[in-house]
């Protein structure tokens, strides 16, 4: 069906499961034979839709993504490393990625791109720096042993 929320965005064909999107005329597609969490598969791929409107512009068609092939796949690359999402903030890839229509202000200087790398993530509130970076685990481990 043409039309959008006419058919469920999964399909599981065999052994794979499809899961896409649909914005305009194209249609955006996920494949996983595992067992994903396919929240996280649909929040990347409207990650992925919203950072392609930022890039190409809010109407983006089939001839500028072909066009801008080179683009996209530094935006894959940047975006989603060996299967799992890692870095969708359009602030953040504007430092790496300079090739559509979103470019830096200024250039960064090497001292401070950190900085800039760690503050620029959408999420967090603006003015929070930290001066160390630390993680507490409790590692709890337990051994039964059965002897006959």
């Amino acid at each position: 069906a043409k039309e959008t929320g006419t058919q469920a965005p999964v399909k599981r064909i065999e052994n794979c499961s499809f899961l896409y999107t649909r914005h305009l005329n194209m249609y955006f597609v996920a494949l996983t034979r595992s067992n994903v969490n396919p929240a996280l598969v649909f929040e990347y791929l409207f990650q992925k839709i919203r950072i392609l409107k930022a890039y190409l512009g809010e109407e983006f068609d089939e001839n500028s993504m072909r066009n801008n092939m080179t683009l996209i796949y530094e935006l894959m690359d940047e975006t989603m490393d060996f299967g799992y999402p890692q870095n969708c903030a359009v602030d953040v890839l504007r430092l790496y990625i300079n090739l559509g229509n979103i470019r830096p202000q200024d250039e960064p200087e090497p001292s401070q791109l950190t900085s800039q790398i760690t503050g620029a993530i959408d999420w967090r509130r603006e003015g929070i720096r930290y001066k160390k970076n630390e993680v507490y685990i409790d590692v709890l481990e337990s051994v039964i042993l059965l002897l006959s």
